[in-house]
């Protein structure tokens, strides 16, 4: 399965360090957008402060990433991203890259932001996928 990633998913998995995670991206083609590098600079240190895993961590993230293919912002048009953008004002526009990227390649987008689920949702894009859907298709 192909599917968009949101920041906070990479945020949790270097955080808790655990190895469902590696499963779960090896099973699965992962996108994201090249503002996700933007995001994790600004986080980094907090993320590292807060990792279970200290002493793996630098592989661990190796791992994650060697999954992820990264799509520069100029590869997404500006038609996904004016939808993005507009389903996006009024619920998190940092989120609007993301969007667009699961408009851009008619994926589903997985986040753990509830006001962004169901901020999109009532909006009607429904392109959306949750940890736990996550980990029931990757529990079968």
């Amino acid at each position: 399965m192909k599917i968009v990633l949101d920041s906070n998913i990479l945020f949790s998995a270097l955080i808790s360090g655990k190895e469902l995670y590696i499963d779960i991206f090896r099973a699965m083609d992962f996108y994201a957008p090249d503002f996700i590098f933007a995001e994790l600079s600004k986080y980094q240190e907090k993320i590292i402060k807060k990792t279970k895993i200290k002493d793996e961590f630098i592989s661990f993230a190796k791992e994650l990433f060697s999954t992820i293919t990264i799509i520069p912002g100029l590869a997404i048009s500006k038609e996904s991203y004016k939808k993005a953008q507009a389903l996006c004002e009024d619920i998190d526009p940092k989120d609007a890259a993301y969007v667009a990227l699961s408009i851009e390649l008619n994926l589903p987008l997985w986040t753990n932001d509830k006001p962004l689920l169901e901020g999109l949702i009532d909006k009607g894009h429904e392109k959306l996928i949750t940890t736990k859907e996550i980990f029931e298709m990757t529990s079968m």
